[in-house]
């Protein structure tokens, strides 16, 4: 009797996969993520990876732990672990000893990856601008609204 009812029902009309909110989130992440690293490239600068990202993006001038830091990313801590020891090797970031446990330490950000960061940061803005631009400065201020608003926690 169930299958008889499905089989009754008009089919669903599916969003076409390029026109799926994740696929048009996705494209316009890699539109800032190729323009970034273009013009950082342009500029000469080593272009900012997606640990950069991970670290830099979320770190402040008082350094956290790598716990805080996987949880303002919203990434494993092993995730974070190695974004760090990538931008160490790297000299963007350091890790200062804790005052308790061993893995208590906090990282910092080097002036190199300050002057790195604050670069990515202009070269966005001007990104945003763009946008901006080529959009509406209205609609973008609409989007970043949106996309500001929270988010389902875990629905399963």
């Amino acid at each position: 009797m169930q299958a008889l009812r499905k089989d009754l029902m008009p089919p669903r009309n599916h969003t076409p996969p390029a026109e799926l909110l994740v696929s048009l989130l996705r494209q316009g992440e890699r539109w800032f993520t190729d323009q970034l690293t273009a013009r950082m490239e342009d500029a000469g600068i080593t272009p900012m990876t997606v640990a950069h990202t991970l670290v830099l993006a979320h770190l402040d001038e008082a350094g956290a732990s790598t716990a805080e830091l996987a949880r303002r990313a919203g990434v494993t801590r092993q995730t974070m672990h190695r974004a760090i020891r990538q931008l160490t090797a790297e000299g963007l970031v350091y890790l200062e000893p804790g005052t308790g446990f061993p893995r208590t330490g906090l990282v910092r950000v080097t002036q190199t990856g300050t002057e790195r960061r604050r670069k990515a940061q202009d070269i966005l803005a001007d990104l945003e601008d763009e946008l901006g631009d080529h959009l509406g400065s209205e609609t973008v201020a609409i989007l970043r609204s949106i996309l500001k608003m929270p988010w389902p926690k875990d629905a399963r």
